[in-house]
């Protein structure tokens, strides 16, 4: 067992593309740490060599099919090589680039859900596979280079915001130079017929010059798809407009979104945005930090019940209120009816009391991905949801319930509703026993029996492989006791995540208070390893500090 301390807070890398958009492959290897097992063949080793020198590859691509300047295009994106990219793009003699099927998605493995920082690598690989693609791509068009690419498909993959901007830039400006070239041709063609006409005034206008420089060659068209992620005004008016004038007939420069996260602009613009998007390619929707209140929802409402292709739908971090509100959970409840592929849906902080019974009978029982934490959920939403899992409306594979407050409260009090709470989550997690893979339950406030109990479930359950318990203030004798469990030969769990307990945070009034915590901790350590290596576990186990405002 390895025994980490967890790092600081999260970075927006991890907040901003962890949950609903990018769904994780838990069982592909870690994208960035991947060390082969085995040894490349002939074909990867000579490509690999050949996509580090630019020089190198022109040569090549003149004396090979064109089958091996995809293996190529491959060796050259995985290891970086910008100039190798540009030649290969450059002489590409085939009508499609899908960069999907070059590379493999960089969101594998269970690793992004707890380092933030990888999950930041991650990101920042996507970024580069999409900014050199997309960057060449435009370039090569502009040189009128011999590349046969009509179509750029760049999903899959996250694209930077100052790409985009460059992208929805360019759209406009071949749509306005084909505007123009238009009006001169209509110019041109009414200067011909008053010649014809014999008028008197024909010699003062003479034809202008309709063979001017363009952005695009005459007679191409060009698609690209791709993710698009909005933070600022100025991409978000300038993404408004190119998916405006890619959908009339004829555009010679279109853009297709397949995922879009929208953030930190308000319910208006995202309304304004949402009406663009064509509703049969749009697969993901991020809508978080947007503050949206229950009147903006309204005003959506209508449009997201018509992409009927979303996949992940992602509400979380904004203003949304049911309680008391029956009228919004019925209508949260009929958009949620109508997107039948719905497998990822996040509702994060959004106040849910009492209100996840009626929201759920809308589901189409595809659900895969759901993240609740915050909600306010009450032991009839924990009934509700493990009504919903044992009717088949659930196949959940991740869980997220945190800061719900599941277990007992201070002094006991409500002792016996949050009771009720705890034994619906365990009837919740044995209907899912079959599917659930990730769990997370931080600051959810469990006792120590709720807890033992919980391990004992969650040791029996055979797929789970990632558990985060961090926040919930048990003493050492009961983390000791649940970590036990979970170490348990028949166990399939590969990482979990705790806190340190109440009793390794000496109280502030010692004047030694600082080097006593880090003695206590690493006792607790010690103690861990002890019970690691009598368990032979091979389990990671993750320590994070305890926020000092839970500690009695």
């Amino acid at each position: 067992m390895a025994v980490t301390p967890m790092q600081g807070m999260h970075s927006m890398w991890y907040d901003h593309y962890k949950g609903a958009v990018y769904p994780l492959d838990l069982d592909a290897p870690p994208h960035l740490k991947n060390k082969r097992t085995q040894v490349p063949t002939l074909l990867e080793a000579c490509c690999a060599f050949i996509a580090k020198d630019a020089s190198l590859t022109r040569q090549s691509i003149e004396n090979v099919p064109p089958i091996l300047c995809i293996h190529l295009m491959e060796a050259a994106l995985r290891g970086n090589h910008d100039r190798s990219v540009q030649a290969l793009m450059s002489q590409w003699r085939l009508p499609a680039l899908v960069l999907s099927k070059l590379v493999p998605s960089v969101f594998s493995s269970h690793l992004p859900l707890y380092d933030s920082s990888y999950q930041s690598d991650l990101v920042r690989q996507g970024l580069r596979y999409t900014t050199s693609l997309a960057h060449t791509f435009l370039e090569c068009l502009r040189q009128e280079s011999p590349t046969k690419i009509r179509r750029l498909d760049l999903t899959g993959f996250p694209t930077a915001e100052v790409i985009l901007y460059y992208l929805t830039s360019h759209c406009m400006l071949v749509h306005n130079e084909n505007r123009r070239n238009n009006m001169v041709s209509l110019y041109n063609q009414a200067v011909s017929i008053a010649e014809d006409c014999g008028a008197d005034d024909c010699n003062s206008h003479k034809p202008l010059d309709i063979d001017m420089q363009n952005c695009l060659p005459q007679n191409i068209f060009i698609e690209i798809k791709l993710d698009a992620f909005v933070t600022s005004e100025s991409c978000h008016s300038e993404l408004c407009k190119a998916l405006t004038v890619s959908s009339f007939p004829g555009a010679r420069f279109s853009l297709m979104v397949e995922r879009l996260s929208v953030t930190c602009l308000g319910g208006d613009r995202v309304n304004l945005l949402l009406k663009q998007v064509k509703q049969e390619h749009l697969k993901g929707l991020q809508l978080k930090y947007n503050s949206l209140r229950n009147t903006d929802f309204v005003r959506i409402a209508p449009t997201l019940q018509s992409l009927t292709q979303l996949t992940a739908l992602d509400l979380s971090c904004n203003h949304l209120s049911l309680v008391d509100n029956a009228p919004l959970a019925t209508m949260l409840r009929q958009t949620l009816s109508t997107l039948s592929q719905l497998e990822r849906l996040d509702l994060s902080n959004s106040r849910l009391k009492n209100k996840l019974s009626v929201i759920l009978n809308g589901l189409s029982g595809h659900l895969k991905h759901l993240r609740l934490s915050g909600c306010g959920l009450t032991p009839l939403d924990l009934s509700g949801l493990a009504r919903s899992a044992q009717a088949g409306k659930l196949t959940l594979e991740e869980l997220d319930l945190s800061e719900n407050r599941l277990g007992v409260t201070e002094n006991g009090h409500m002792a016996g509703i949050n009771q009720s709470a705890a034994s619906s989550l365990m009837q919740l997690l044995q209907s899912s026993n079959s599917s659930l893979r990730v769990l997370e339950l931080q600051a959810c406030n469990l006792d120590g029996e709720q807890a033992q109990a919980l391990a004992s479930l969650l040791a029996r359950m055979g797929h789970i492989i990632f558990l985060n318990l961090q926040a919930n203030p048990w003493p050492s004798a009961c983390v000791m006791e649940v970590a036990g469990r979970l170490m348990s030969p028949t166990c399939s769990l590969q990482v979990l995540q705790m806190s340190y307990p109440p009793d390794c945070y000496p109280s502030f009034e010692d004047e030694d208070h600082v080097d006593l915590e880090v003695e206590l901790k690493a006792r607790f350590h010690v103690c861990l390893n002890k019970l690691s290596q009598s368990s032979g576990s091979s389990l990671k186990l993750l320590i994070s500090d305890m926020d000092h405002t839970m500690i009695n």
